[in-house]
């Protein structure tokens, strides 16, 4: 018959000679060692998890607040792009003055979309995130593209510009008043005083009398006297098919056969001539037949206020 073993544990109380004795069997030892395992594993797991959801908790937060700002920043870039190009619009259209002054084409609308093509590719959903960041690439690079296009017009309008400077002098480039307001523009309109429909072949400039009227560019004064419509008229010359006629003056600053340069004052804005009030009637003629003024403006060539 196999004896149960035992553990006899005694104990000392201190300052006196008592003594007790404990007897521990093998059965609650082992009990004993197996619930304080268990406690101390759940103590553990129950601290670890703990930790580890407060951890998960900061990270979370830290994801999240930095998902904000990434979405802030997105969006101000969308912006910033967006103010890009309108700036390009803004080129665009200087692009095409310059290309009229430089005499080369406008560069057709269906090119500055700069279109790419590519394979098709299958359809995969996106999160708004992914669609944002997606539209921001496509929107930066077609702004890229469109930089490199307008990067490539510029230089080559100075090319044409630099083997064209002679011309440049003699084509007119700016407006013949500063200030002022444009009362009729160039085309189709109502006679004043007939109210009938006919073409107008210049602009009218409303403003005071007296105020200066300028050359539009290099040429010689050929026409400098009183006609029955368009009352103190001058006209001049530039050569290269161009010639301008400045109406309605009310004195004269130049005289026949007289050369004259870009921004040189000629005359005074009056009410001469065939007129219901002070303004100056400005006319562009290309090689004999009357074009709109509007499209030889551009005041990058003169230190002239601009007339809206």
């Amino acid at each position: 018959m196999s004896k149960k073993h035992s553990i006899n544990l005694v104990a000392f109380s201190d300052g006196t000679t008592q003594m007790r004795s404990f007897r521990l069997s093998r059965t609650k030892i082992i009990l004993f060692t197996l619930s304080a395992v268990v406690v101390i594993g759940l103590l553990t797991y129950t601290t670890g998890r703990f930790l580890s959801q407060r951890y998960i908790n900061i990270a979370m937060n830290d994801v999240l607040e930095k998902n904000q700002d990434l979405q802030e920043h997105m969006t101000n870039m969308s912006e910033r792009l967006s103010e890009i190009d309108n700036q390009l619009s803004t080129l665009a259209d200087s692009d095409d003055q310059l290309r009229v002054l430089a005499d080369i084409p406008k560069i057709d609308n269906d090119i500055r979309k700069v279109g790419i093509g590519g394979v098709s590719l299958p359809r995969t959903d996106y999160s708004d995130e992914d669609e944002l960041v997606s539209k921001l690439i496509f929107d930066l690079d077609k702004l890229v593209r469109e930089i490199r296009l307008q990067r490539q017009s510029f230089l080559e309008i100075g090319h044409q510009f630099a083997e064209k400077e002679e011309l440049l002098k003699h084509t007119p480039s700016i407006r013949p008043v500063v200030g002022g307001y444009r009362s009729s523009g160039f085309g189709r309109r109502r006679d004043p005083f007939t109210h009938r429909w006919t073409h107008h072949n210049g602009l009218d400039f409303a403003h005071e009398r007296g105020a200066p009227v300028f050359a539009t560019a290099d040429g010689i004064v050929v026409h400098s006297k009183r006609s029955h419509g368009l009352g103190k008229v001058i006209i001049i010359d530039h050569g290269y098919g161009f010639r301008t006629a400045y109406g309605h003056l009310d004195i004269f600053c130049t005289a026949k056969g007289q050369q004259v340069k870009r921004g040189q004052k000629i005359g005074e804005v009056g009410n001469t001539g065939r007129s219901t009030g002070p303004h100056l009637h400005y006319e562009v003629h290309l090689d004999g037949k009357a074009v709109d003024p509007m499209d030889y403006f551009f005041e990058g060539y003169a230190n002239l206020t601009r007339i809206n």
